[in-house]
């Protein structure tokens, strides 16, 4: 009864939030006596640095401002997305790691991957930040909770903080974004979270709307001929979409459950590629993709207090699904080409078990992770005269990983990782993977690393079979196989006002998929004879510095050079991989009391030299975008008056995105001719401009 009660009690608390749209969110804290801190809720800073063999960082949900995780990614140099086209007051799309393609991007919740079955792209574009109490970020080999070896780079959102029992939080709020040009987003979201000593539970929501219609600058799609270059006006490009995820973690003696879901639908109207229908060519996309997923852990003679140590012996089952609906109306095939309607449906069914606990001695910890994954793609096409091979589809994936971690960051000898991996399908062998990672322990002043890491990439559904239009069956096509390398060094003072770290890395590609044109009007995937690589300089830093009484300015610069080299040549760069990028970070207390705080914000991002193409015919100049910020917090101690009814913080948020308004730049040729084209990089999305952002919440 106490156990039916406790989860009835949290879903209508939630509902009845959600239903009104007055959102709740989890957690409320006060600031911290510390002057030299920007503090969030629950005590915590923006971000701190995760104890693993490499880099990476954890970001937490803040509130106001940076409740957007690409807030947060634009103070990295490592990290980065592609600029949105469709401006939002959320999310971001596609994340990369040290400037290469998001494919490389292992993207969890929790050890649940979550990626596009079909198209092999981490599913990131609909992922909201509040919904969860912390993601990390780690560049090179993937740390140890990761059940994958994932060499370039992994996110990993974690539904609910470890060891966090007995609370219950909420949080309601609105967010407006208004870029230049008469864009307008609105979110608004509910979370609520209840706890009790043996169970904890949350639904978030979320309502988004966006009627995406700014101006930007457009070369056609053909950069070499300036005569058809033109300023248009991005119309048909609003968007309203539903998010939902409601998730449960239950606790008995040896046994917990965990189970979590997510749901999300919308509708969108897709701008078309050609001049003539921009306007009139009324294109739109309906999405709604859901994603389950239930897990069993049973620890052997474990207490049935949860919060007693008990036998680190774990084994358990899971249980998930993918289900991933779109379909596209196109009445003057102006997107489509081919045909005017467009259904497909990618289902995957996941079963797996794993093991983890001690491995004959106290300092040495292993798991093995099991999964098989069914996915089914089918496709409705309204005209049997295209090519239907693609009606039918269907893969089974099978992974198993084993890893070991041996010592602590305490320890003088370090942490050192090692991790096996294996995949295969239905259609090709046994391809492997392997890690090992290294760190020196916390008592040394400065601490090195070091990592390699190899891995292979069977090609996608997409790449082999084709999608029955544009992009053509490729039957031929074999895995890629890549290969990483890293070493460097971290410091970082007891109080956290110093941290500095440097790395080199090298990232090599053998036999490359990529989908290039077959025809006018379609794409083939095939794979580059040879080696590509990557080679970089990872620097980071930051510095507390106190120019005013409120407190210590944070300042934070962060940078990597990179240097790419195409399997077509040793002169050829690859496209997409800039020279470098970084971004320099400033986060001044303006005022600081115990129950306000008003905190200011300034990101430079840069982005190097990029080539738009792979012969490096049409060379991109630098660019840097400037975002501002002010995030001010205000307790209310509930002292029973009609506008503080109860204890809570309220917050309030400022942004703006792109304060220099760029919008074009100029590009060069190989033959020296110049000519203007949107302010993007190689992912060819148009920069809308400026955008205010303006966000208030109340933390219950």
């Amino acid at each position: 009864m106490l156990r039916y009660r406790f989860f009835r009690v949290i879903f209508c608390r939630a509902l009845l939030g959600g239903l009104s749209m007055v959102p709740f969110i989890a957690g409320a804290a006060p600031g911290d006596d510390d002057p030299n801190r920007v503090i969030v809720r629950g005590r915590r800073p923006d971000q701190t640095r995760m104890e693993y063999p490499g880099s990476g960082l954890r970001f937490y949900p803040n509130g106001s401002s940076q409740d957007d995780l690409s807030a947060h990614l634009r103070r990295q140099g490592a990290y980065d997305a592609a600029p949105v086209e469709r401006p939002s007051a959320f999310g971001f799309q596609l994340p990369r790691v040290r400037g290469q393609d998001a494919r490389y991007t292992s993207l969890f919740i929790d050890d649940q991957p979550v990626a596009d079955p079909y198209a092999a792209l981490p599913l990131a574009e609909e992922i909201d930040l509040p919904a969860f109490d912390v993601v990390e970020v780690s560049s090179g080999a993937a740390p140890y909770d990761v059940p994958a070896v994932a060499l370039r780079g992994a996110m990993r959102f974690r539904i609910f903080e470890a060891d966090e029992r007995g609370n219950s939080k909420s949080r309601v709020g609105v967010t407006a974004s208004v870029p230049s040009g008469s864009t307008l987003s609105m979110r608004s979201d509910t979370n609520h979270e209840d706890a009790d000593d043996n169970a904890r539970g949350r639904l978030y929501l979320r309502q988004l709307n966006s009627l995406g219609n700014y101006r930007y600058y457009d070369d056609n799609g053909t950069p070499l001929n300036a005569g058809d270059d033109f300023v248009a006006r991005r119309a048909n490009n609003d968007r309203a979409s539903r998010f939902a995820m409601p998730a449960i973690e239950y606790n008995s003696g040896p046994r917990t459950l965990r189970a979590f879901a997510i749901w999300n639908e919308s509708r969108q109207g897709i701008p078309s590629l050609l001049p003539a229908t921009m306007d009139g060519g009324r294109v739109r996309e309906r999405h709604e993709f859901t994603l389950g997923r239930v897990s069993l852990e049973y620890a052997p003679g474990a207490p049935r207090d949860p919060a007693m140590p008990g036998n680190k012996n774990t084994i358990g089952i899971n249980a998930g699904i993918i289900d991933d609906h779109r379909v596209m109306e196109d009445p003057a095939a102006s997107v489509l080409v081919v045909r005017e309607r467009d259904d497909l449906r990618v289902k995957t069914v996941s079963f797996g078990a794993g093991w983890r606990g001690e491995c004959g001695r106290s300092w040495i910890s292993c798991r093995i992770d099991v999964r098989r994954d069914d996915s089914r793609v089918t496709r409705a096409l309204p005209d049997a005269s295209t090519d239907t091979s693609s009606r039918g589809l269907s893969r089974r994936m099978d992974h198993a990983v084993v890893a070991a971690r041996a010592g602590d960051a305490e320890s003088v000898g370090g942490v050192l990782e090692a991790r096996l991996e294996s995949k295969a399908n239905d259609a090709s062998r046994w391809t492997p993977g392997r890690s090992l990672t290294w760190k020196a322990g916390r008592p040394a002043i400065i601490r090195p690393w070091a990592q390699i890491a190899e891995s292979h990439r069977s090609p996608s559904l997409l790449e082999s079979q084709g999608d029955g239009a544009r992009v053509l069956a490729s039957p031929d096509v074999v895995p890629e196989a890549a290969r990483h390398v890293e070493a460097g060094a971290s410091y970082d003072t007891d109080d956290g006002s110093r941290a500095l770290q440097a790395s080199i890395f090298r990232d090599d590609t053998s036999d490359q998929i990529v989908i290039v044109p077959s025809s006018i009007s379609s794409f083939r995937a095939i794979n580059i004879v040879g080696d590509s690589s990557v080679t970089g300089v990872d620097l980071a830093a930051e510095q507390e510095v106190r120019f005013l009484p409120a407190g210590a300015t944070r300042l934070g610069a962060s940078w990597v050079l990179m240097r790419s080299r195409s399997a077509r040549g040793d002169s050829l760069a690859l496209p997409g991989v800039p020279a470098d990028q970084g971004a320099i970070s400033v986060a001044q207390p303006l005022w600081r009391r115990p129950w306000r705080s008003v905190v200011a914000r300034l990101t430079s991002r840069r982005r190097g030299v990029v080539y738009r193409d792979v012969a490096n015919d049409i060379r991109l100049p630098p660019w840097w975008i400037h975002d501002a910020a002010i995030d001010a917090r205000w307790r209310c101690d509930g002292d029973g008056s009609w506008w503080c009814p109860r204890k809570s913080d309220l917050e309030f948020g400022i942004a703006v995105n792109n304060v220099a308004d760029a919008t074009s730049t100029t590009y060069v040729t190989s033959s020296g001719a110049t000519g203007k084209t949107g302010y993007s990089d190689i992912w060819g999305v148009p920069l809308p401009g400026r955008s205010l952002t303006v966000s208030l919440a109340a933390n219950l």
